[in-house]
């Protein structure tokens, strides 16, 4: 125990940030899979719960510092034939798992809210056509930008069962907002919030700091006036670098104009203050809600990291059921992803085509995909862990639980439950990555960007 404990604390005194955890194993790991098919990986016919995740890559800009497979090369055309593909997909999933319960549905991207009302209707037919148990509760979330909220569009939304809504602001600086290549004013998010905010109970606003040119007073007044429009979660992400984006390379060139990790930190230190000051608790990391403690402010990604399956649909999408977590071939160069996104508008969808690149788990590596994952939500269950194995939670990661308590990461466990402490929450990424197995990290750093 006290060497886990110790390599813990001297990864918590590095004061390194790592990138936010949103799944485990992530797409570095996968490498391609022969001979899997559909089957084979949903060949359970139950109805139990299933979500549903939709990509649409496509954006008007790409922003300075966006790391996401996205193009904007695009016409209304290929918008129009990926629309197509994506139904297709839907439909093959159905004869697969239609009898499951769906419990959520995202569309994230990109930027779906480039979309037009005739396209969502289409892709909303497909699903409510393929799978005839879409559970009363279920969260249906669209993403968007403010440059894409149109009153049209948002009413259309809520006719056809949407009731969360996601909008990725980043800054209210009119500085910062031009130099992130967002060609649009302040006013327009402005106008963007209130659009939602009439229509939508249940909605979240994003904010990254860290980008470029940003100070420690432009980022407070951007959060200050998020917090005064009033939405029920807000997400506050720190800006990440990865190979082959914009934002590596010009942290590469100008590193004064970036926040180091140490006042990234020192950011996230004053965020949670500030959002518990007005109301707001913290459910992981990035997020703040005002909803009640035992309701998610997200809850795909909730029931994601619980375990509960996945459907991902379009050119980008994970999707995975028990061990089996795959994908088509992921990219984050323009040039590589057009041409994935092309193979994808090119695809012949069949029983083997589906499950292309990925990853198999073993049942440690399930065991670990909920510790890892949990924890970072502060939802770690001693009885939901034996009802998914068969096994003690304790008796499996004693000497990690002992560490994470010894070095005040998390409080005495009591209850069942293993909660994390305000030091957990603000380093649970570099724990959570700390955790990875060797065999994850191994095929991470194998990982060949492009």
């Amino acid at each position: 125990m006290q060497q886990i404990a110790d390599s813990i604390r001297r990864s918590i005194r590095s004061n390194h940030l790592k990138s936010y955890v949103y799944s485990y194993p992530s797409k570095r790991s996968y490498k391609h899979l022969h001979n899997i098919g559909i089957t084979e990986v949903w060949h359970t016919g139950d109805r139990g719960p299933v979500s549903i995740y939709i990509h649409i890559p496509f954006c008007r800009y790409r922003c300075s510092y966006c790391t996401l497979f996205l193009t904007t090369q695009h016409t209304e055309d290929i918008i129009q034939n990926y629309v197509d593909k994506i139904c297709d997909q839907i439909t093959f999933y159905a004869k697969y798992t239609g009898t499951k319960t769906v419990v959520s549905v995202y569309f994230g991207g990109g930027t779906p809210t480039i979309l037009n009302e005739k396209q969502f209707g289409q892709i909303f037919s497909s699903i409510q056509d393929g799978f005839l148990n879409i559970a009363s509760s279920a969260e249906l979330c669209v993403e968007g930008s403010p440059d894409s909220m149109s009153e049209e569009l948002l009413e259309f939304l809520k006719s056809q069962g949407v009731n969360r809504i996601s909008m990725g602001i980043q800054t209210m600086d009119s500085a910062e907002l031009k130099a992130s290549g967002r060609p649009y004013p302040v006013s327009t998010t402005i106008s963007a919030v209130e659009n939602i905010r009439k229509r939508f109970e249940n909605f979240n606003l994003d904010l990254i700091y860290g980008i470029s040119g940003q100070t420690y007073e432009s980022w407070g007044n951007s959060l200050r006036h998020i917090i005064s429009s009033g939405p029920l979660t807000i997400s506050l992400y720190p800006a990440v670098s990865r190979p082959l984006t914009a934002i590596h390379k010009q942290q590469r060139l100008h590193p004064e104009r970036y926040l180091d990790d140490e006042n990234k930190y020192a950011i996230y230190d004053s965020n949670v203050e500030l959002m518990q000051m007005n109301g707001y608790r913290q459910e992981s990391f990035t997020r703040f809600t005002r909803l009640p403690e035992n309701t998610s402010a997200y809850a795909q990604e909730t029931s994601d990291f619980l375990g509960v399956p996945m459907i991902g649909i379009g050119a980008g999408a994970r999707s995975h059921n028990g061990k089996y977590h795959y994908s088509f071939d992921y990219a984050v160069d323009l040039k590589e992803v057009g041409k994935a996104i092309e193979d994808y508008l090119n695809l012949e969808i069949t029983e083997y085509s589906m499950v292309r690149y990925g990853i198999v788990l073993d049942a440690y590596e399930e065991r670990l995909r909920y510790f890892i994952l949990s924890l970072t939500l502060n939802q770690l269950s001693g009885t939901y862990y034996s009802s998914l194995f068969g096994r003690n939670l304790y008796s499996d990661f004693l000497e990690v639980i002992d560490a994470l308590e010894a070095e005040g990461c998390i409080e005495p466990p009591s209850n069942d439950k293993i909660r994390l402490t305000k030091k957990g929450y603000k380093y649970s990424n570099l724990v959570a990555h700390h955790l990875f197995s060797n065999h994850v990290k191994t095929l991470e750093e194998r990982y060949v960007p492009r």
